[in-house]
């Protein structure tokens, strides 16, 4: 029998109600369900939301990174583009055609992977259920509030291509156009965020090593992986020059660098989490990996790098690395052919397990299911004083006191930004700055209430959201933007939020 064989879909001897229950097609089903549902009940986070807008406003003729921006890569909103599109064709809202669209995807990610392993391991519909049921529950049930998410989209994107690095040397060969489409999917995913091509990298040189040669990075999928990449980057930048010239700047000098304190890091993140339960893993591992369970275990940690380079500690960034790791374990229990015993049976039993079983806590499942707003009680607030369709525009350091509100509203975003996260990360950046970056750092905030002042004044916004009314004053006291709620008068609060709406 070949390794992945063992690594993949090996069943233990004794026939327990465990596997049974495991090998359940009703169980898919039932998982399937339940994603669906979550859906449903909650909404989607204020990321998703305000790439959504985004994308309209850009197919709208706003010029991208100009007349609407964001640190981000034009990955980011074009991965929501089809979405949108499919919205306005059949006239549906774009928040439910985005879950469709997921939901068909990761269908589309498990049914290839699933080919592709099943190819290098043949075995019965029913050995392979335990992880097509994984697959399931770690990719649509667990994701909860980070559901569309960049991070999410690039781990459904990326599976394929790890699929075929996970098949043995010497097994049936995957046709070569499968093998050229999942490289084609994982150059997609390094599209949305550079770091991700961490994720790519890492089991390519896990496999280059298991080898001990540099030719089996000489294959067909990572070649496709490359240059897909290169084309697609190369091929948005063109299209959206802006980006190099506005927006990248931006992110080098204030968004790159205002990185999370180290406490506050470990403490409010997943990472501790994530290192505990890795440590596990190698302990039980014991250096005696299978092919598939090293190319997980590679593209976690190449996942987990790229959430301490970014160095926020939001769940989204840490969704991927939890989650390849975690389908590291269940190739590891699968290729067991008989019951672990002592330290190895207790690491599955009382760490493995339920860290699986709790995955869905770990990204948000009380706010889903809850349908938890960001701030409790905006939305009604805002809805009580505003007229319909409200034109909506905010005074606050973060995204999630405007998105996903306006688009529940079915209101019109008014600015250029999300927020005024600029503002607010030049505030932690100028603490530690040397005299010569605190300048550069100064102009950039003068720019970032300079735009917002120059948005109000010419959108008009009927609604302005302020954070609380500290940085209300704080924001009004500047020569930028000291005049940009005349007009305005306060009509409701919502806790500390304040609600001003602009005089009739």
């Amino acid at each position: 029998m070949s390794v992945i064989e063992k690594s993949v879909v090996a069943a233990p001897a004794q026939d327990d109600g465990l596997l049974r229950a495991a090998s359940s097609p009703l169980l898919g089903g039932a998982l399937a369900l339940v994603a669906f549902a979550q859906q449903l009940i909650g909404h989607i986070d204020c990321d998703v939301s305000w790439f959504l807008t985004f994308a309209e406003k850009v197919l709208d003729g706003r010029a991208a990174y100009v007349e609407v921006s964001d640190p981000n890569p034009p990955g980011a909103f074009l991965s929501l583009m089809p979405a949108v599109l499919l919205a306005r064709a059949l006239h549906l809202r774009a928040e439910a055609v985005v879950v469709a669209l997921v939901f068909f995807a990761a269908a589309a990610s498990i049914g290839l992977s699933f080919h592709l392993l099943r190819l290098s391991a043949a075995r019965s519909l029913r050995e392979w259920m335990p992880l097509g049921n994984a697959a399931i529950f770690l990719l649509l049930v667990a994701p909860e509030i980070v559901f569309a998410e960049r991070e999410h989209i690039a781990l459904l994107a990326l599976l394929p291509l790890l699929a075929t690095l996970a098949a043995e040397e010497g097994a049936r060969p995957s046709p070569r156009f499968a093998r050229i489409a999942a490289g084609v999917c994982g150059g997609v995913a390094v599209t949305l965020k550079p770091h991700f091509a961490l994720a790519v990298i890492l089991p390519a040189l896990a496999i280059a090593w298991r080898a001990r040669s540099l030719r089996a990075l000489w294959r067909v999928e990572l070649v496709s992986a490359a240059l897909a990449s290169i084309a697609l980057t190369g091929a948005t930048l063109l299209a959206f020059p802006a980006y190099l010239s506005q927006a990248l700047p931006l992110a080098f000098e204030v968004y790159g660098p205002a990185r999370d304190d180290l406490g506050h890091f470990l403490s409010h993140s997943l990472a501790l989490a994530y290192l505990a339960l890795l440590a596990g893993f190698l302990v039980a591992a014991r250096g005696a990996l299978g092919r598939a369970p090293l190319v997980a275990l590679a593209a976690s940690l190449g996942f987990f790098v790229a959430f301490l380079l970014q160095g926020k500690g939001w769940m989204n960034h840490a969704y991927p690395a939890m989650i390849l790791l975690l389908f590291a374990w269940i190739f590891f229990a699968l290729r067991e052919a008989a019951p672990a015993t002592g330290a190895k049976s207790a690491l599955m039993k009382f760490l493995f397990l339920p860290a699986l079983l709790a995955a869905p806590a770990y990204f948000g499942i009380v706010e889903q299911l809850t349908d938890r707003e960001e701030h409790e009680g905006l939305l009604a607030a805002v809805a009580e004083v505003a007229p319909p369709h409200p034109r909506i525009a905010t005074i606050a350091s973060q995204l999630d006191f405007g998105h996903p509100l306006t688009r529940r509203l079915d209101g019109e975003w008014v600015g250029r930004q999300n927020a005024l996260w600029t503002t607010a990360l030049v505030g932690r950046l100028l603490e530690t700055a040397s005299p010569p970056r605190r300048e550069a750092l100064e102009a950039r905030r003068i720019a970032d209430l300079a735009a917002l002042a120059q948005d109000i004044r010419a959108g008009r916004p009927d609604i302005v959201v302020a954070e609380d009314r500290a940085t209300r004053e704080w924001v009004l006291k500047r020569p930028e933007t000291a005049a940009a709620l005349d007009g305005y008068r306060l009509a409701k609060r919502a806790g500390d939020v304040e609600i001003w709406r602009r005089a009739e």
